[in-house]
């Protein structure tokens, strides 16, 4: 429900609003600390963004990158080679088949 007016705040935002830009700042600012929490430390990690939020455009997407630069600098931005569903689908798959690996790092999820 509340994702319903992220294009309303980047429409603002794109027009100089500075409180939408604020909020798209702050919106920025916790998917970047989300993908910080689950990204691999090693260098040459990479980090997809994929889902609806990202197509608000440049009043989320710059910050955003802005920001993984400060706190993954190790790491680069790729395409999504799906949407949220493909990737939920390929986990759930991978965990019924028991095939499903993550690289060993303590900061990723681990399934046992």
């Amino acid at each position: 429900m509340l994702a319903s007016f992220a294009p309303d705040v980047a429409a603002c935002a794109a027009e100089e609003d500075p409180v939408a830009a604020g909020i798209m700042r702050a919106a920025a600012r916790e998917a970047a600390m989300a993908a910080e929490a689950v990204c691999p430390s090693a260098q040459g990690a990479e980090v997809a963004l994929t889902g609806g939020l990202f197509r608000t455009g440049a009043p989320l997407l710059e910050p955003l990158r802005a920001e993984l630069g400060r706190r993954l600098p190790h790491a680069r931005v790729v395409a999504a080679e799906g949407g949220p569903l493909d990737g939920a689908l390929l986990v759930a798959a991978r965990l019924a088949e028991d095939t499903l690996r993550l690289p060993p790092d303590d900061a990723l999820l681990s399934v046992s």
